[in-house]
Protein backbone atom coordinates (compact mmCIF):
# COMPACT_ATOMS: atom_id res chain seq x y z
CA UNK A 1 0.00 0.00 0.00
CA UNK A 2 0.90 3.96 -0.79
CA UNK A 3 0.07 6.99 -1.17
CA UNK A 4 -1.65 6.45 -4.32
CA UNK A 5 -3.86 3.81 -2.34
CA UNK A 6 -5.79 6.45 -0.69
CA UNK A 7 -8.60 6.76 -2.79
CA UNK A 8 -11.96 8.61 -0.31
CA UNK A 9 -11.67 10.73 2.49
CA UNK A 10 -13.60 8.19 4.14
CA UNK A 11 -10.48 6.20 3.98
CA UNK A 12 -8.21 8.43 5.26
CA UNK A 13 -10.50 8.80 8.36
CA UNK A 14 -10.57 5.07 9.02
CA UNK A 15 -7.20 3.81 8.41
CA UNK A 16 -5.46 7.17 9.43
CA UNK A 17 -7.80 8.22 11.76
CA UNK A 18 -7.94 11.67 10.44
CA UNK A 19 -10.87 13.88 10.52
CA UNK A 20 -11.91 16.19 7.92
CA UNK A 21 -13.91 19.18 7.56
CA UNK A 22 -14.37 22.18 5.39
CA UNK A 23 -14.28 25.72 5.48
CA UNK A 24 -14.45 28.48 2.90
CA UNK A 25 -11.84 30.96 1.86
CA UNK A 26 -9.41 30.72 4.44
CA UNK A 27 -6.31 32.29 2.85
CA UNK A 28 -8.43 34.93 0.31
CA UNK A 29 -6.92 37.81 2.29
CA UNK A 30 -3.34 37.30 1.43
CA UNK A 31 -2.28 39.94 -0.18
CA UNK A 32 -0.32 39.19 -3.79
CA UNK A 33 3.62 39.79 -3.77
CA UNK A 34 5.70 40.47 -6.28
CA UNK A 35 7.21 37.81 -8.71
CA UNK A 36 10.56 37.69 -10.07
CA UNK A 37 11.06 38.76 -13.96
CA UNK A 38 12.29 35.11 -14.68
CA UNK A 39 9.08 33.92 -13.29
CA UNK A 40 6.84 36.27 -14.80
CA UNK A 41 8.71 35.78 -18.42
CA UNK A 42 8.82 31.59 -17.79
CA UNK A 43 5.29 31.68 -17.32
CA UNK A 44 4.07 33.42 -19.77
CA UNK A 45 5.64 30.39 -22.15
CA UNK A 46 5.24 27.79 -20.00
CA UNK A 47 1.42 28.37 -18.50
CA UNK A 48 -0.18 28.39 -21.85
CA UNK A 49 2.44 25.47 -23.26
CA UNK A 50 1.05 23.82 -20.12
CA UNK A 51 -2.92 24.15 -21.16
CA UNK A 52 -2.28 23.27 -24.99
CA UNK A 53 -0.15 19.94 -23.86
CA UNK A 54 -2.84 19.26 -21.63
CA UNK A 55 -1.28 16.53 -19.75
CA UNK A 56 -0.87 16.26 -16.00
CA UNK A 57 3.10 15.91 -16.55
CA UNK A 58 2.69 19.34 -18.71
CA UNK A 59 0.88 21.21 -15.87
CA UNK A 60 3.26 19.92 -13.28
CA UNK A 61 6.77 20.53 -15.06
CA UNK A 62 5.82 23.98 -16.75
CA UNK A 63 3.71 25.06 -13.82
CA UNK A 64 3.68 23.50 -10.30
CA UNK A 65 7.30 23.02 -10.37
CA UNK A 66 7.82 26.67 -11.23
CA UNK A 67 5.94 27.80 -8.48
CA UNK A 68 7.90 25.92 -6.03
CA UNK A 69 11.23 27.06 -7.74
CA UNK A 70 9.87 31.14 -7.23
CA UNK A 71 9.02 29.76 -3.79
CA UNK A 72 12.84 28.46 -3.04
CA UNK A 73 14.15 32.09 -4.40
CA UNK A 74 11.87 34.32 -2.10
CA UNK A 75 12.61 31.58 1.06
CA UNK A 76 15.81 29.48 2.04
CA UNK A 77 13.77 25.86 1.77
CA UNK A 78 14.42 22.75 0.32
CA UNK A 79 12.13 21.09 -2.00
CA UNK A 80 11.92 17.83 -3.63
CA UNK A 81 9.73 16.77 -6.68
CA UNK A 82 8.52 13.33 -6.88
CA UNK A 83 11.47 11.80 -4.27
CA UNK A 84 10.48 8.36 -2.63
CA UNK A 85 9.41 9.50 1.02
CA UNK A 86 9.15 6.27 3.02
CA UNK A 87 7.56 7.21 6.51
CA UNK A 88 5.50 4.11 7.74
CA UNK A 89 4.98 1.68 5.20
CA UNK A 90 2.59 -0.17 7.61
CA UNK A 91 0.25 2.49 7.18
CA UNK A 92 0.51 2.69 3.91
CA UNK A 93 2.54 6.06 3.92
CA UNK A 94 5.44 5.56 1.25
CA UNK A 95 5.49 6.83 -2.03
CA UNK A 96 6.39 9.77 -4.01
CA UNK A 97 4.54 13.38 -3.32
CA UNK A 98 4.73 15.58 -6.51
CA UNK A 99 6.29 18.11 -4.15
CA UNK A 100 7.90 18.51 -1.02
CA UNK A 101 9.05 21.16 0.89
CA UNK A 102 10.83 21.32 3.78
CA UNK A 103 12.44 24.07 6.16
CA UNK A 104 15.50 22.45 5.91
CA UNK A 105 18.25 23.87 3.33
CA UNK A 106 19.38 20.39 2.32
CA UNK A 107 18.36 19.42 -0.75
CA UNK A 108 19.95 16.23 -1.43
CA UNK A 109 18.12 14.73 1.74
CA UNK A 110 14.39 14.88 2.51
CA UNK A 111 15.01 16.67 6.65
CA UNK A 112 12.11 17.78 9.07
CA UNK A 113 10.38 19.58 8.91
CA UNK A 114 8.65 19.27 6.25
CA UNK A 115 5.72 21.55 5.68
CA UNK A 116 4.42 21.97 2.71
CA UNK A 117 2.83 18.59 0.64
CA UNK A 118 0.97 19.09 -3.18
CA UNK A 119 -0.57 16.96 -5.41
CA UNK A 120 -0.65 17.80 -9.70
CA UNK A 121 -3.57 16.61 -10.81
CA UNK A 122 -5.39 16.61 -14.40
CA UNK A 123 -8.71 18.51 -14.31
CA UNK A 124 -10.06 16.99 -11.94
CA UNK A 125 -8.84 18.02 -8.37
CA UNK A 126 -10.79 16.63 -5.32
CA UNK A 127 -9.83 13.20 -5.88
CA UNK A 128 -6.04 14.35 -4.93
CA UNK A 129 -7.35 15.12 -1.65
CA UNK A 130 -6.93 11.65 -0.12
CA UNK A 131 -3.51 11.18 -1.20
CA UNK A 132 -2.48 14.53 -0.45
CA UNK A 133 -3.58 14.17 3.17
CA UNK A 134 -1.73 10.72 3.65
CA UNK A 135 1.30 12.50 2.49
CA UNK A 136 0.45 15.05 5.10
CA UNK A 137 -0.08 12.51 8.19
CA UNK A 138 3.18 10.99 6.71
CA UNK A 139 4.90 14.87 7.41
CA UNK A 140 3.37 14.76 10.71
CA UNK A 141 4.89 11.24 11.63
CA UNK A 142 8.11 12.06 10.28
CA UNK A 143 8.14 15.80 11.79
CA UNK A 144 8.23 13.86 15.54
CA UNK A 145 10.07 11.13 14.57
CA UNK A 146 12.74 14.24 14.28
CA UNK A 147 11.95 15.40 17.05
CA UNK A 148 10.43 18.96 15.36
CA UNK A 149 6.60 19.90 16.41
CA UNK A 150 4.86 21.72 13.36
CA UNK A 151 1.36 22.97 14.67
CA UNK A 152 0.32 22.82 11.09
CA UNK A 153 1.04 20.65 8.08
CA UNK A 154 -0.47 22.46 4.63
CA UNK A 155 -1.28 20.55 1.16
CA UNK A 156 -1.92 21.53 -1.96
CA UNK A 157 -3.83 20.21 -4.93
CA UNK A 158 -3.69 21.53 -8.30
CA UNK A 159 -4.17 21.22 -11.70
CA UNK A 160 -2.23 24.46 -12.47
CA UNK A 161 -5.10 26.32 -13.22
CA UNK A 162 -7.40 25.89 -10.23
CA UNK A 163 -5.55 25.24 -6.98
CA UNK A 164 -6.99 23.88 -3.11
CA UNK A 165 -5.84 23.83 0.20
CA UNK A 166 -6.07 22.23 3.33
CA UNK A 167 -4.17 22.33 6.48
CA UNK A 168 -3.81 19.05 8.94
CA UNK A 169 -3.89 20.08 12.86
CA UNK A 170 -4.93 18.02 16.05
CA UNK A 171 -5.51 15.33 13.46
CA UNK A 172 -8.03 17.24 11.44
CA UNK A 173 -7.64 18.22 8.15
CA UNK A 174 -10.00 21.02 7.22
CA UNK A 175 -10.37 21.69 3.22
CA UNK A 176 -10.80 25.15 1.77
CA UNK A 177 -13.68 24.80 -0.07
CA UNK A 178 -12.92 27.79 -2.43
CA UNK A 179 -10.89 27.39 -5.62
CA UNK A 180 -8.01 29.91 -6.27
CA UNK A 181 -7.07 30.71 -9.37
CA UNK A 182 -3.34 30.89 -10.59
CA UNK A 183 -4.07 34.65 -12.31
CA UNK A 184 -0.34 34.84 -12.94
CA UNK A 185 0.90 33.08 -9.72
CA UNK A 186 1.35 36.17 -7.43
CA UNK A 187 -1.98 35.68 -5.08
CA UNK A 188 -0.90 31.40 -4.98
CA UNK A 189 3.05 32.03 -4.36
CA UNK A 190 2.12 34.32 -1.52
CA UNK A 191 -0.19 31.65 0.15
CA UNK A 192 2.79 29.14 0.17
CA UNK A 193 4.93 31.83 1.22
CA UNK A 194 2.73 32.15 4.65
CA UNK A 195 2.63 28.32 4.83
CA UNK A 196 6.09 28.35 5.13
CA UNK A 197 6.40 31.51 7.83
CA UNK A 198 3.52 29.89 9.39
CA UNK A 199 5.78 27.26 10.35
CA UNK A 200 9.53 29.13 11.32
CA UNK A 201 10.10 27.84 14.88
CA UNK A 202 10.42 30.72 17.18
CA UNK A 203 14.04 32.29 17.88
Amino acid sequence: MAYTDFKTLAQVEKELGINIKQAYKLYVDIKPIELSAWFIETMDLSYDLAININTEAARQSLIVDNVLIELKKILPISLFIKKYFNVDASKGLTGNPDGLVSNSLDDLEIKAPVIVLMEAKNNDINPGFPQCIAEMVAAALFNNKAGIVRETIYGIVTDGISWRFVNLKDNIATIDKHTYSFNGGNQIIAILKSFILDNEQPS
